[in-house]
């Protein structure tokens, strides 16, 4: 069986869950296109320029 990643409506991270783990309550949607891989948040100018602090793979654009 294929993984399919969903992306939290509210902070873009991609996980297989249909929640977000971060948020809890936040529903994921497969409605996303591109990503980033942050490995070092702290090292990170795109990181920062997106306001991300945890590392992991983040969509780039979200549908709602």
């Amino acid at each position: 069986m294929k993984n399919v990643l969903k992306a939290c409506k509210k902070c873009k991270l991609l996980t297989e869950d249909k929640v977000c783990p971060i948020h809890g309550d936040e529903k994921t949607t497969e409605s996303w296109s591109g990503f980033l891989l942050i490995s070092e948040p702290a090292e990170s100018t795109i990181a920062a320029r997106a306001g991300i602090t945890t590392p992991g793979m983040y969509a780039i654009k979200v549908r709602q």
